[in-house]
């Protein structure tokens, strides 16, 4: 699927990764948990999206994962205050079917199942598709995703321990060879 982007709808993603770089370099804790709890959130809900973006982006032997960052809070923040009250209802929806279908597969709340358990559950519930296909062909999890992947790499480990970081900027490079392993750079 080949879309093109608008330049409205690049402007916006422009902005949305500034904000969450300036929201991020304010905080006095590293972690988006210093953000004031959003409304309508419970904090079970946050965890279970702090877990869930773990999952996605698990720790690595060079860099911490998502949960490290307390994702769930970064995630919720952006659900209720860069999105339309459907898109925090679907993601809530969502957090409830996801824990229905561990439940009734592993007999355990998703927190309290194994890495691994966590992963194909997500892969079978992706794959399965929500109940709530209605609402736009919409599935709960891609805007978890996006934002997760947003927050996890606006975040200081992300930036400078998954990324390459070089906070002085130096002349333009357009061409840099990568060799197999290496990291792609933050700035």
């Amino acid at each position: 699927m080949n879309e093109r982007m608008s330049r409205r709808e690049a402007l916006r993603r422009a902005g949305l990764w500034a904000g969450a770089a300036g929201v991020w370099a304010g905080l006095p804790k590293r972690t988006w948990a210093a953000l004031p709890a959003p409304e309508g959130w419970s904090p079970e809900e946050e965890r279970l999206l702090t877990i869930i973006g773990d999952t996605l982006l698990p720790a690595t032997a060079g860099s911490p994962g998502a949960g490290a960052v307390e994702i769930g809070r970064f995630i919720a923040m952006m659900a209720s205050t860069c999105s339309p009250p459907e898109t925090v209802s679907l993601i809530q929806s969502g957090l409830r079917e996801i824990e229905a279908l561990s439940r009734a597969e592993f007999a355990r709340g998703f927190i309290d199942l194994a890495a691994a358990q966590r992963e194909t559950l997500l892969i079978t519930y992706e794959k399965k598709g929500a109940s709530l296909a209605p609402a736009k062909g919409r599935h709960p999890l891609r805007p978890i995703k996006q934002w997760a992947v947003l927050g996890y790499f606006t975040s200081e480990p992300g930036a400078t321990q998954a990324l390459r970081y070089d906070p002085i900027p130096g002349g333009y490079r357009g061409a840099i060879p990568l060799a197999p392993g290496d990291r792609t750079w933050a700035t």
